[in-house]
């Protein structure tokens, strides 16, 4: 079996690095060239607006690019996949579980309602359309995982925490959802080896917090001074319109769906014991 991750970029570096220690065989496309290295890992710089040829069957391709920014389709994809000429095992792609919007902190799984109330959504939900007709078309499984939001070394609001940007009041703050990119890494190489269905699943910890304890720990952690709390409207008036709505997307994701497809219990690391795993990281890669 052979790994073709497209947008070999912070999570494919993970999933590259999890599955080359396994002995499988990797290959990374991407346009840039100052992209970590790692033995053994193949590399293809390609521009994926010119399409890509790909005919091993044997293939579990795995597609981490974003939609392109603007309008409420993904016209990067659509320009990838009617260039490209692919013939592959199985497609696993990477979107959002953005695409809910808010759900005023209910529980949801993946049955869930995406009523797409901007277009950063919409682009998302065209993608996975996108994606689904083209299996189906080829007759493969098509794995569509709607990720929680990534943190891991090098990824943590340790600006926000050194800065005490202020956070939501706990009893105001929407509910987010995070996992951590080596328990990312560990579940999308799982799905890889394993699963031969189409699928759509919620990937997250299983355990929600409120807006901003993300940043709270980490500056915990690193034995900084906390944060001031104030009221959401405040916050609201000072976000930006990413942050914004973020704000407006309060959920809790379920991911039994994920737990019993799995082939075998994997554990996902505690928020805390990961923000100190990757502030060890990062002091050692300085």
């Amino acid at each position: 079996m052979k790994h073709l991750i497209i947008g070999y970029g912070y999570c494919g570096y993970y999933l590259a690095k999890r599955l080359l220690a396994q002995g499988h065989d990797v290959v990374a496309l991407s346009r840039s060239k100052t992209l970590p290295q790692l033995p053994g890992l193949k590399h293809l710089n390609n521009d994926v607006n010119q399409g890509l040829t790909w005919a091993e069957q044997d293939t579990v391709l795995y597609y981490f690019i974003p939609p392109s920014p603007e309008g409420t389709e993904d016209k990067l994809l659509e320009q990838f996949l009617q260039h490209a000429k692919l013939s592959v095992g199985k497609v696993i792609y990477c979107s959002t579980s953005g695409v809910y919007g808010d759900h005023q902190g209910a529980w949801i799984d993946e049955q869930a309602t995406c009523p797409g109330q901007s277009p950063r959504q919409l682009r998302r939900l065209d993608a996975e359309k996108q994606w689904q007709a083209f299996c189906q078309q080829h007759r493969i499984p098509c794995l569509i995982l709607r990720l929680a939001g990534i943190y891991g070394p090098h990824r943590l609001p340790t600006a926000s925490a050194l800065e005490q940007s202020p956070l939501i009041n706990p009893d105001e703050a929407p509910f987010t959802n995070h996992i951590y990119v080596r328990d990312l890494a560990n579940i999308l190489g799982a799905l890889g080896e394993t699963i031969n269905q189409s699928l759509i699943l919620n990937i997250a910890d299983g355990k929600p917090n409120k807006m901003g304890e993300l940043q709270r720990l980490t500056a915990e952690i690193r034995h900084l001074p906390p944060a001031p709390y104030l009221p959401f409207t405040q916050i609201w008036q000072a976000a930006s319109e990413m942050k914004r709505e973020f704000m407006q997307a309060s959920k809790r994701l379920l991911i039994t769906r994920l737990q019993t497809t799995l082939p075998q219990c994997m554990p996902l690391t505690p928020l805390r014991e990961a923000i100190t795993e990757s502030l060890k990281d990062e002091r050692s890669s300085q």
